[in-house]
């Protein structure tokens, strides 16, 4: 079969399957889930799953921070309020608004339960009282009125899990009614807004992105190529790659979210180093006076396979995010090594398939791009091997400094700390932080060692204890525990009289508090903190925003205070901020697990080109030496390790790679003509050379452009994996070159 029908059929079925995967784009959705990013198959998450069925979720809530003009206790400024939280309580999966003009407190007698409102009065002068005994009682001061006494808040409980469309038409419910009210100096703040204005950030980034990144690819095709064909040829590859790919990911189920938003432009960039490198010998090729046929199969014979091993590498370096335990993360790996997979089929087929059967190139253009690149890269060559010292004492000694700067990395996480400070949701979230206690939760079970109840003496003596301890150390204006209902409890049996709200001092007076209290430990909102067998228990909490680094020395601290001071008692930290937290650390330690993996494939690819242990090793180094100075540099730069941005160390290996394995490719090559080591390292740089300096730009470009997104983790990833390709690109012109010579002449 002739190489003009092979591709012809080839190409007809690529195309065939291109078409039916593109046709399932049109049903491509857009997700975000804050809980995706829990991490999976976890005792965290399992624990965490289970305490939310028994208790009530921690993060399905919207609160509402208003600032009281003329004041908070002003009759007009609550009425407008009351209407609020009257329209609120009307709207579809609301189940409870707390807010000061609904507060009540309980009184118990004789008679049975009365509620009286917090705030009983219509005029400024029952205000004035109310709002004196509520700054004096100090109960409600950080969560419903500020500590400043300028703003109050509501809170919201709405239904749990709720589906995209109803959380936005609740959201959208709810925007209704503020305006309805008056109200015009608010902040709202939760879960599903996060969630709806992250959507929307990311569908506006990704065309962003896509566009960016297609104007700094045609720049350089055009340096590179100077043709149009040069230009449309990788861009059309490139293209069919994506869209292959995002038909994948519709056709399987999969939707569009935080992570995902990556894979377009990480396809577009890193697809066209494919198509760059076999271009690149082809018109090596014709420069030397080939015919298109022969220089077409000569390019697939020498380039070929050095791509098949860069595609096959790149997309194990991808897969490897699969050892994580988040799914979002899973995904972008998985979808993104299936996109690197099309890009290399498309590459090896619509490529030689347009090449054959366009116009052959103009030799006098292509001799002329050549003869520049070639001058440039023969002066960079005698350079390098006339200061092989110099060169090897400047990378060890930026070395050494990575690695100092390695040891100043902290593994740290905040909720919104994704965003800018100027980003309107971080606003938000920085008042709730500033006027009240924050929306950071803090949620912990307690259970007696001996699987008492936790309504006994001993236990609420050890609870108390540490309820206090907690109030104290982890900035919290507010904290609900048993303690708290067995304090409003005492309270409400004694008039109402404040002196009373707290645990009585005698283990007598205490234990007939306990009794009279049973009766009521079933009620609905005792439940929300004990649960129905009562032998567990909640402490729930909002708390400012520090980050999971002062978070998790404050759980160490709260470790050894309940080991010292209450042993009969056992916890457990847990939460939705608590799990995203621990995802961290998890993933921190799979990331090492994957790069060794993408070490190990390194290492079997140059194994068995050269058939060397010495080789293996001089791959290995320029590769891992960009990670090293990276990482060294995010420690110089305190930046701290989260999440997304630790995937960064896999993604940039795999890429990476790429320029090693086509230069070893080469030199194998070379060498096997039976050319000496000077020449054939010569060659090797002189025809690679360019190539590599292409696709590094390209690639480093089209990553460079997410510095200009509004999530900070994408910011990063863009800033560092260019400069990680840049410095391997330095590291295999440069440093890989010297190496390969010492070890041969040593040998």
């Amino acid at each position: 079969m002739g190489l003009k029908r092979f591709l012809g059929i080839s190409v007809a079925v690529v195309l065939s399957l291109c078409v039916f995967f593109i046709y399932q784009t049109k049903d491509a959705k857009f997700d975000y889930n804050f809980e995706h990013f829990f991490p999976l198959n976890s005792d965290d998450a399992d624990f965490y799953f289970d305490y939310r069925n028994t208790f009530e979720a921690d993060n399905e809530f919207l609160i509402i921070g208003i600032d009281g003009k003329p004041s908070v206790f002003h009759p007009e400024f609550l009425n407008k309020i009351d209407v609020l939280c009257e329209s609120l309580k009307q709207i579809k999966h609301i189940e409870k608004v707390t807010s000061p003009t609904l507060l009540k407190e309980p009184y118990i007698s004789s008679f049975g339960v009365i509620e009286v409102p917090v705030l009983n009065g219509e005029d400024l002068v029952s205000l004035k009282n109310d709002s004196a005994k509520i700054y004096s009682e100090n109960i409600y001061t950080g969560s419903i009125f500020s500590s400043d006494g300028s703003a109050i808040s509501l809170f919201i409980k709405h239904a749990e899990q709720l589906e995209k469309d109803d959380a936005e038409t609740l959201l959208a419910e709810v925007y209704k009614a503020i305006e309805k009210s008056g109200i015009e100096d608010y902040y709202l703040s939760g879960k599903i807004k996060s969630e709806k204005i992250y959507l929307k950030k990311t569908r506006e980034e990704l065309l962003l992105f896509m566009s960016i990144s297609l104007f700094l690819v045609i720049i350089f095709l055009w340096l590179h190529f100077r043709s149009l064909w040069g230009i449309a040829i990788p861009v059309i590859v490139v293209f069919l790659s994506i869209a292959c790919t995002i038909g994948v990911m519709t056709f399987t189920g999969k939707a569009m979210d935080l992570m995902i938003i990556l894979m377009p432009c990480i396809l577009f960039v890193v697809g066209m180093s494919d198509v760059v490198h076999i271009s690149s010998q082809y018109h090596e090729k014709i420069n030397e006076g080939y015919e298109k046929k022969k220089a077409l199969i000569f390019s697939l014979k020498e380039v070929g396979l050095a791509t098949f091993f860069t595609s096959a590498t790149t997309a194990i370096a991808f897969i490897t995010l699969n050892l994580t335990a988040i799914q979002p993360i899973r995904d972008f790996g998985t979808y993104t090594a299936i996109g690197v997979c099309i890009a290399f089929i498309l590459s090896i087929t619509i490529l030689p398939f347009v090449l054959l059967h366009s116009k052959k190139p103009k030799y006098s253009k292509v001799h002329n791009n050549q003869l520049w690149w070639s001058n440039f890269l023969k002066k960079l060559f005698i350079v390098i091997f006339r200061h092989p010292k110099k060169i090897i004492f400047g990378f060890v000694f930026i070395f050494v400094l990575a690695v100092m700067g390695i040891f100043q990395i902290k593994v740290n996480n905040s909720v919104l700390d994704d965003l800018n400070d100027d980003d309107p949701i971080k606003k938000e979230f920085n008042y709730f932080d500033k006027k009240f206690s924050g929306v950071r939760s803090f949620e912990m079970q307690i259970a007696t060692n001996d699987s008492s109840a936790i309504f006994s003496v001993s236990a609420i003596r050890e609870i108390e204890k540490v309820h206090h301890f907690v109030l104290e150390n982890y900035d919290m204006n507010l904290l609900l525990s048993p303690v708290v209902v067995l304090k409003a409890y005492n309270k409400a049996i004694h008039d109402g009289d404040f002196s009373h709200y707290k645990i009585p001092k005698t283990d007598t007076e205490l234990e007939i508090l306990l009794k009279n209290f049973k009766p009521y430990s079933k009620n609905k909102e005792v439940r929300q903190l004990i649960s129905k067998d009562g032998k567990t228990a909640r402490f729930t909490g909002k708390m400012r925003d520090k980050g999971s680094y002062t978070v998790g020395m404050k759980n160490d601290k709260l470790n050894d205070f309940i080991n010292a001071n209450a042993p009969q008692l056992s916890y457990r930290i847990t939460g939705s901020s608590d799990l995203i937290d621990k995802s961290n650390y998890h993933l921190t330690e799979n990331i090492l697990m994957g790069i060794s993996i993408n070490v190990l494939v390194l290492l079997i690819i140059v194994g068995i080109m050269f058939r060397s242990t010495a080789m293996m090793m001089l791959a290995v180094f320029p590769n891992i030496l960009p990670l090293i100075l990276n990482a060294g540099l995010m420690g110089w730069l305190s930046i701290d390790m989260k999440v997304t941005i630790s995937i960064i160390f896999s993604i940039a290996f795999g890429i990476a790679v790429d320029d090693t394995l086509h230069f070893l490719s080469r030199l194998r090559i070379e060498l096997a003509k039976g050319k000496k080591l000077a020449f054939a390292l010569k060659s090797t740089f002189l025809s690679t050379g360019k190539a590599m300096i292409i696709t590094t730009l390209i690639i480093s470009a089209g990553f460079a452009s997410l510095v200009f997104s509004d999530f900070k983790s994408t910011h990063y990833i863009g800033l560092m994996i260019s400069s990680t390709l840049i410095i391997a690109l330095l590291a295999d012109l440069i440093l890989l070159p010297i190496l390969i010579a010492a070890y041969y002449h040593k040998k």
